[in-house]
């Protein structure tokens, strides 16, 4: 009659040191999570991005004019094409993006028709951003480059870079009414159209079209 008093005992103690153990590994597993989530999780300051872009290349530009100071060449980068889930911030706007692809405005219920409208428009300006600044680089590498042509391209890519800049502030200015979500879902078709002659858009695709390859 004893021994279920020690017994009980024993599962009690038992049953504690077990509670005590899956408490710490719930929490283990609840850092590793964190840990695991925060590794994955890309933040990019777009506006920083855009400002960075800008001013390398306009200090080669203007290097260009002063022999043997040339500055180093900037490098052609996307801001959309990313391969994993990144949310780039545009005037206090999270734009979650994947793949070329605008998955969500965080803090706004958009539409996917929506989405795909914006996801066009800022995907285009970045492509032909890139290809700019992508030929302007290989322009110069020339042995026998033309440095007037190497300016051209450079305001080309300037001026399609700060395009892209004034659609998401105009698309961050929608966000700012009193009813954010409704105002981008009615007025994002109604945007201007990016100010690019429509004989060098098609000339830029087909050009992008041959970087690829």
């Amino acid at each position: 009659m004893k021994i279920v008093p020690s017994l009980a005992l024993s599962l009690s103690v038992a049953i504690s040191i077990l509670s005590v153990s899956l408490n710490t590994f719930g929490q283990q597993f609840r850092n590793v999570n964190h840990t695991s989530s925060a590794e994955v999780t890309t933040i990019v300051n777009g506006n920083s991005l855009i400002e960075k872009l800008l001013t390398q290349r306009d200090a080669f530009t203007k290097s260009l004019n002063k022999s043997n100071e040339v500055v180093a060449l900037p490098q052609a980068q996307y801001i959309f094409d990313r391969d994993q889930q990144t949310t780039i911030t545009f005037n206090g706007l999270d734009f979650v993006i994947r793949d070329n692809e605008v998955l969500a405005i965080k803090g706004l219920n958009l539409s996917k028709e929506v989405l795909t409208q914006i996801t066009e428009k800022l995907v285009f300006l970045d492509r032909v951003q890139f290809y700019y600044a992508q030929k302007s680089n290989l322009t110069y590498l020339n042995p026998n480059a033309d440095v007037q042509e190497v300016k051209f391209l450079d305001k080309q890519f300037i001026s399609s870079l700060k395009i892209f800049n004034t659609t998401v502030k105009d698309i961050a200015a929608l966000a700012k009414t009193e009813n954010p979500s409704f105002s981008v879902e009615t007025n994002i078709s109604k945007m201007r159209q990016p100010n690019i002659d429509k004989a060098i858009e098609k000339q830029t695709l087909q050009s992008l079209v041959q970087l690829a390859k």
